[in-house]
């Protein structure tokens, strides 16, 4: 188990001291060329990490959630993957809003959703620019985070439009970043002071993003690195929080997969209070710029990420197997209607909207107006229709037509 030396700080100087000597100078150490310096102190330490068992256990961990997880997405059907996506997706979106405080319905971001085809909603549509950047992580769509000027690009595509939606005064003052000092706040006090001058912000951020593409140094390792190193610079007023979630998300979908990297804000969120005392903790002075814990707890939160999805796919997968042998041993149907009835169910489980009828007609080899005849012969409680949309969804009323036992 790899001590803190935040925590032996408190305990013993000269022990603390000895610590950090060893550490510093360890042959399994590894120093980045960032110095960290608790708010209002006066001392900076240089950031360093070092290679822990306990990091590359988590390593082994995630690699087997990861075969469960590709063997599940492999023997789930298309249309049932590609709705469970886009409900991710969506819950992700939203609780990366609601950590920052901000509100976002998710009829809201399946709005952006569908509006994604016409360039012309962008600049109309509320959260049009975070759902497509989201929409790019799964498709592995290539986006640039080379130096500060990428990531400025980025952010006035991705999240600008809400900041000035929120508070216009907000915007970059910059020529890349913000001007002035930004503090940021706990419940009752400011807890962390971001880096000033923007010089400075910008040099930063550069060696940050340096880090993130150094092939030398294992991804996750240097995705956890830069997620602390951007919440410690802070280079824009608002809209950190989203930014950085995104390109960590970004990454771990490169790394791992795409629907791993839709649980993080959902990780974070339900983990919360670990997650700022992993800042807090690696910000102290008494931890000498040692990054190790941070990246040990946060990998453990990735790890909980990918842990997360591959349970929710494979509850889902054991229920569309029982009920699906439930439907067909409950309705006397004939081949097409029990077609229809299954990507129904898989509609149910795995989306919340439901299917059009186009996607069931794609799922089934018939045309729209085939399952459109064939549907409007259903009972009408076996059927639960959305007509929020443009394109009317449907999905079974799992309740009504399979009750339980």
């Amino acid at each position: 188990m790899y001590k803190s030396l935040s925590k032996l700080f408190h305990k013993d100087d000269t022990a603390w001291k000895a610590a950090y000597t060893s550490l510093y100078n360890s042959p399994l150490n590894r120093k980045i060329d960032i110095s960290i310096k608790q708010m209002d102190s006066t001392k900076e330490f240089p950031a360093f990490f070092c290679y822990t068992e306990d990091l590359f256990s988590l390593f082994e961990k995630i690699s087997s959630q990861l075969v469960m997880l590709h063997q599940l997405i492999n023997n789930v059907p298309q249309i049932a993957i590609k709705h469970f996506r886009q409900s991710c997706l969506i819950e992700e979106i939203q609780a990366s809003n609601e950590i920052e405080g901000v509100h976002s319905t998710k009829r809201e971001i399946k709005t952006a959703i569908d509006y994604q085809a016409d360039l012309t909603n962008a600049n109309n549509t509320r959260l049009w620019g975070i759902v497509n950047k989201y929409e790019k992580l799964q498709s592995l769509d290539d986006i640039p985070f080379n130096n500060s000027q990428d990531l400025r690009t980025f952010y006035d595509s991705f999240v600008l439009d809400e900041v000035c939606r929120a508070d216009p005064n907000n915007a970059p003052d910059g020529r890349i970043f913000r001007k002035s000092s930004v503090d940021i706040w706990g419940r009752t006090k400011v807890i962390h002071r971001g880096v000033n001058p923007e010089e400075k912000i910008i040099l930063l951020m550069d060696k940050a993003l340096a880090i993130l593409q150094d092939k030398t140094i294992p991804s996750l390792i240097r995705i956890s690195i830069f997620h602390y190193l951007f919440g410690y610079i802070h280079p824009f007023y608002d809209g950190n929080g989203r930014t950085s979630r995104f390109i960590t998300s970004y990454y771990i979908a490169q790394t791992l997969d795409p629907l791993a990297a839709l649980r993080l804000s959902i990780t974070i969120k339900r983990s919360s209070r670990a997650y700022y005392k992993l800042f807090d903790e690696t910000n102290a002075y008494g931890n000498c710029g040692d990054l190790t814990p941070f990246v040990n707890g946060f990998t453990v939160l990735i790890y909980k990420s990918i842990e997360n999805v591959v349970k929710s796919l494979g509850n889902k997968m054991k229920q569309l197997f029982e009920l699906s042998d439930r439907l067909e041993h409950t309705l006397s149907l004939d081949e097409i209607d029990y077609l229809i009835y299954f990507v129904l169910l898989q509609a149910a489980l795995f989306s919340d909207d439901g299917a059009t009828q186009e996607e069931i007609a794609a799922a089934i080899g018939k045309s729209p107006r085939t399952v459109s005849n064939h549907i409007k012969k259903y009972p009408k409680d076996h059927i639960i229709i959305n007509k929020e949309n443009k394109a009317y969804r449907f999905k079974l009323n799992i309740k009504k037509l399979l009750p339980p036992g």
